[in-house]
């Protein structure tokens, strides 16, 4: 088989609805780059369009439960966003359009712990173009192929650290992320209980995705606030369990409420912090004043995916 026919191919099943339907615009500030040159200067004008996206409650409630996905492929089409996050540690995959659940199903289960995407769905929009992806990922070069005489229209796929992306002129078509490489990193190994009931190497009384986060880790995080903002970032954050609760770095303690759960409510707001395998969900209100002076609360959720 030809090696354009098998990009074609490939093409088609990963962007098949991509492919088929019509598409709304894309914006690249410095235009596609002709295949042919050899120096290309891409620049990001606009930079709003790196913003993260916002998460739905259907998937936000996902992601708390099973943390980030380890690898996923998103699809633009008629203003629709499509998106296919696969956890393949934990044998599922889910299918969002329009951050609504459109199907869910069951795979085998697999050893995921080198096979774990660097990026986050939320970091990619149907706006971006190359300048966007280039940005996003860090990649310093990239593997551009047209594919113009193999569908007789202007469609080209792009090669980037850990991901490939499909593009028609310079509307973007998928973005399907390739765990490999610069691209993957390791999934945090978890913490099982021995024949005795106790965890090895750790607390005894710590719970099993307690122990997975005791100590200092990176986290990826995700916050939504109840006044529309979106907080996106990486942080090391440290976990401290002792006989009066959990520390949050030096914050604390907050007492515990129930095995992995902790938190309390004062005068000065809420905050409850459940602990599962890989994610940590923080969630709370804050007592705040509104540009006129009245008092307000802001509520709010964070996701922490472990990262180390």
């Amino acid at each position: 088989m030809k090696k354009q026919i098998l990009l074609a191919w490939v093409i088609l099943l990963l962007a098949s609805l991509a492919c088929n339907l019509p598409f709304g615009n894309a914006n690249i500030a410095a235009g596609f780059p002709d295949p042919e040159a050899h120096i290309f200067t891409l620049m990001v004008e606009d930079e709003t369009i790196l913003e993260p996206v916002p998460l739905s409650a259907a998937q936000l409630q996902i992601l708390t439960t099973n943390g980030a996905p380890n690898r996923f492929t998103l699809m633009f089409a008629d203003g629709v966003r499509e998106e296919t996050w696969v956890y393949d540690h934990l044998g599922y995959e889910v299918v969002f359009r329009d951050g609504e659940v459109f199907t869910e199903s069951e795979t085998e289960a697999i050893d995921a712990g080198g096979f774990v995407s660097v990026y986050y769905p939320w970091q990619f929009n149907g706006e971006m173009g190359l300048s966007e992806l280039l940005s996003v990922s860090g990649s310093q070069t990239f593997g551009l192929e047209s594919l113009e005489s193999v569908f007789e229209e202007d469609v080209s796929l792009v090669y980037l650290t850990g991901l490939d992306a499909g593009f028609r002129g310079e509307r973007l078509l998928y973005i399907r992320t390739i765990p490999v490489g610069e691209g993957a990193r390791e999934m945090p190994i978890t913490v099982q209980n021995d024949a005795e009931g106790s965890v090895s190497g750790v607390d005894t009384a710590l719970s099993p995705a307690e122990a997975v986060h005791a100590g200092t880790h990176l986290y990826a995080l995700y916050c939504v606030y109840s006044d529309g903002m979106v907080e996106e970032g990486t942080d090391q954050i440290t976990w401290s369990f002792t006989n009066e609760g959990v520390y949050y770095g030096e914050d604390g303690p907050y007492p515990r409420v129930n095995q992995d759960y902790y938190g309390l409510q004062d005068s000065y707001g809420e905050l409850f912090i459940l602990f599962k395998e890989n994610v940590v969900t923080i969630t709370g209100e804050l007592p705040e004043e509104d540009e006129t002076g009245n008092p307000v609360v802001i509520t709010f959720t964070c996701a922490l995916t472990q990262e180390d």
